[in-house]
């Protein structure tokens, strides 16, 4: 094999390892149910955040589109596909539209101004991150983000969950702002090893990363308790929007 034709395949096969490499991050939460130690776990197809405090972990398969919530104290799994909020949030941001503007402010709508600001840079755990404030309203998300530190997960996938997360168990009358937040936060390169999030009536919470390490992750981790009852939120909230058109 030629230099050059083997230096390319060297270099293939190094940008495949490393989408491949699975990663754990430690962080520090504090905020009402955010409180204490979390682990985050990624692979190639699942993201799921451990909380032990609160006994109410999280879990997305980036492969089905689906985010799930799993309550241990309920022995309760919520499910939410990806579809089912996108299209309920449309349906929503379609009503809001056709009503005059004192009602949407009553529904919790009204300005959909998203801003984004770039802060400098920090270094957490040796790392340097670059700092991001995103703000519409009075809703805020600071975050600190090694662009060198990618997620093991396809990226469309990944920016497609980025686009919702802040969207889920929080539906009402402001679903478009919701939706081009999350555009604008899909659009930071890099995991946020630390956080400040200010959201109306749901409170203030942060988190900071203590350790990042990359290797395996027992398969068995993305598992979810057979036990559990399945709720189908997704689902639920769908035949609910076209209900209510």
């Amino acid at each position: 094999m030629k230099a050059p034709m083997r230096l390319a395949v060297l270099l293939l096969f190094a940008s495949l390892t490393a989408l491949a490499a699975d990663l754990t991050l430690t962080m520090t939460g504090a905020g009402k149910g955010q409180e204490g130690e979390q682990t985050q776990y990624w692979s190639a197809k699942f993201m799921r955040v451990n909380h032990p405090a609160s006994q109410v972990d999280s879990m997305v398969d980036f492969e089905q589109g689906v985010s799930y919530t799993i309550n241990h104290k309920k022995k309760l799994i919520q499910r939410m596909g990806w579809d089912d909020l996108e299209a309920s949030m449309e349906a929503m941001a379609d009503k809001m539209k056709d009503l005059p503007a004192f009602a949407q402010k009553l529904m919790g709508g009204g300005d959909t101004t998203v801003t984004v600001e770039e802060l400098g840079t920090e270094t957490i755990l040796g790392r340097k991150c670059k700092k991001w404030k995103i703000t519409m309203g009075k809703m805020i998300i600071e975050s600190s983000n090694d662009p060198a530190l990618k997620p093991p997960t396809p990226a469309g996938s990944y920016k497609r969950f980025l686009k919702l997360k802040n969207a889920i168990g929080q539906m009402g009358g402001n679903s478009a702002g919701m939706l081009k937040f999350g555009e604008e936060l899909a659009k930071v390169q890099g995991i946020a090893l630390r956080t400040h999030t200010v959201m109306p009536i749901v409170g203030d919470f942060s988190s900071v990363a203590t350790a990042v390490s990359e290797g395996p992750i027992p398969a068995a981790t993305f598992v979810l308790p057979a036990d559990y009852k399945v709720e189908d939120a997704g689902k639920k909230m769908r035949e609910s929007m076209a209900k209510g058109r």
